[in-house]
């Protein structure tokens, strides 16, 4: 394996990009848009629609591994300070796509209108009101009224389904020019020989998507996304309300702000505290390119081991206060049912994938040793 493992981070992100199109283009053949039926919908396809539990739960969890992996690749981008030697323009092309996938996860975490997506969302989206004169707007925007309604999952759904992948689709196109007119870091092989990227890195690449995508397959079937009961927008919110784990440090901080009382005080709520973190944090991130451009910057990688500390150490205490509520009986008993049918078919999936990976393993290490003796990749025909 290559030394730059972070190398195949976002060619991996992309192929699982590209699963979320596949799986979303298979939900929406069923999903009805609307208050009265898009809860139905989602239960129609977790227990009656063959194999629907299946793409539902590959959707959402490929959706996780997703941002982890953004996420993993935004911190090695900040770590190996790789805005430096003017790749600015490709550092804020990354910045834009890492929001809009966690504004696509946001979104559509209210499709499903169970209990808990209404409750979070009604949460989220009251989050900028205590930004003095344009709050109240922000929150009427996403909310496309006073409160979370009818018209909120219609908004919701134009962005999931449209507005966001439209933008992501660009995005992603400008990235990649970005990387090949500014050029970046390649992986290295045997004898430090830089690796080609046909074939060589394409089928590392290709043997890491095969087992990741082999790895949301099984836990899809073996630990499928619950359905909880259809959402009240006029209920109180439920008990254990939480969002998705990419956002729990995120309602930690809210949490912690409402217990320093003295904040209220000097008029400062825990959600105007919330949010004047994050716009700290961004605002860190978006002019790290002229703060720094030359040097070592060994105290900036301390900001951004402190920034990734403080992320998960928020993360795993969200997690650890908050309990989900009970997913709804019926979907819940369809989904064990399921789930005990199909767990013996995961026996030839992984001898196929353990098969696909030793073939791919001896044409990496065959183009290794032609590498390696700086022989050519192509032997002519006698």
């Amino acid at each position: 394996m290559p030394r730059l493992w972070s190398y195949y981070v976002g060619g991996a992100a992309a192929s699982l990009l590209g699963l979320q199109v596949i799986t979303g283009c298979l939900l929406l053949l069923h999903y009805q848009p609307s208050v009265r039926d898009a809860h139905a919908s989602v239960a129609a396809i977790a227990t009656d629609i063959p194999l629907g539990w299946i793409v539902r739960s590959v959707h959402h969890t490929s959706s996780n591994v997703l941002v982890a992996l953004v996420m993993v690749h935004a911190f090695h981008v900040l770590w190996a300070k790789a805005f430096r030697a003017k790749r600015a323009l490709t550092y804020y092309t990354g910045g834009v796509l890492l929001a809009a996938v966690l504004f696509m996860c946001f979104t559509g975490y209210l499709l499903p209108w169970d209990t808990l997506s209404v409750s979070a969302t009604a949460v989220a989206t009251g989050l900028p009101g205590d930004i003095p004169w344009v709050g109240p707007l922000i929150t009427e925007f996403f909310r496309a009224g006073p409160s979370v309604g009818p018209t909120t999952l219609s908004r919701f759904f134009g962005f999931h389904v449209s507005a966001v992948p439209m933008a992501l689709a660009l995005g992603l196109l400008f990235h990649i020019l970005c990387i090949r007119r500014h050029g970046m870091r390649r992986p290295r092989g045997p004898g430090a020989r830089r690796v080609r990227f046909v074939p060589d890195y394409l089928l590392r690449q290709g043997r890491l998507c095969l087992w990741l995508i082999a790895g949301i397959l099984t836990w899809a079937i073996l630990a499928p996304t619950q359905l909880r009961p259809e959402g009240d927008p006029m209920a109180p919110a439920v008990e254990g309300i939480m969002p998705e784990w990419y956002f729990m440090a995120v309602y930690q901080v809210v949490k912690f702000g409402g217990e320093l009382t003295f904040l209220s005080a000097i008029g400062i709520t825990a959600e105007l505290l919330t949010l004047i973190v994050i716009s700290a944090g961004c605002a860190v991130m978006v002019l790290m390119p002229v703060l720094d451009r030359k040097g070592r910057g060994r105290i900036w990688k301390g900001v951004v081991l402190l920034a990734a500390g403080a992320f998960v150490i928020l993360t795993a205490a969200s997690m650890l206060t908050s309990q989900p509520p009970e997913a709804a009986p019926e979907v819940a008993d369809a989904l064990s049912i399921a789930r005990s049918r199909t767990a013996a078919y995961l026996i030839p999936l992984w001898l196929t994938v353990l098969a696909l990976t030793w073939l791919l393993s001896a044409a990496i290490r065959l183009y290794d040793r032609i590498t390696a003796s700086a022989l050519p990749a192509k032997i002519p025909k006698v």
